[in-house]
């Protein structure tokens, strides 16, 4: 967990804002010493995973990443996950298939879903999978923040 720090500027005699701007930033979930809210990143490409855990971590979630539709079943029965992101283009199942097994978990039911597309048939999701939303590989980690901020609002 980050904490926050102050920079000391040189002079010994610092007024108040000086003060402040030197102050750096923490998720919410650091400073309010809640536990950060959980996340789970499912897929087979490893860049992909190592970016959406960084873009996850820096919005406040501590990240799981598995590279499998089983494993993500398994560790979302450990851990459940307040937010999954899911490749559609897993090792061993469709990510359609694993979206299914994740909501058949009764505790997962309303659990957020982001799918990582590769193409405009893989935006095509029955709504039973809401919350659910889509983005459109290969991501960024500023689309990845703004499609969390979407699903969680």
């Amino acid at each position: 967990m980050k904490e926050t720090r102050l920079r000391r500027p040189p002079a010994a005699n610092c007024s108040k804002d000086a003060i402040d701007a030197a102050r750096v930033e923490t998720p919410p979930t650091a400073s309010s010493g809640l536990p950060p809210r959980r996340a789970l990143v499912v897929g087979a490409d490893s860049p992909t995973l190592q970016l959406c855990r960084d873009a996850l971590e820096s919005s406040g979630f501590a990240a799981d990443a598995v590279d499998s539709g089983i494993a993500a079943v398994v560790a979302a029965r450990e851990r459940p996950p307040d937010l999954v992101l899911v490749d559609v283009q897993l090792r061993d199942v469709p990510g359609r298939e694993a979206i299914g097994w994740l909501r058949s978990n009764q505790a997962l039911q309303s659990t957020p879903i982001i799918a990582l597309t590769t193409n405009a048939e893989d935006d095509v999701v029955p709504t039973v999978v809401r919350p659910y939303a889509s983005l459109p590989k290969p991501v960024s980690p500023a689309a990845i923040r703004r499609t969390i901020r979407e699903v969680l609002n």
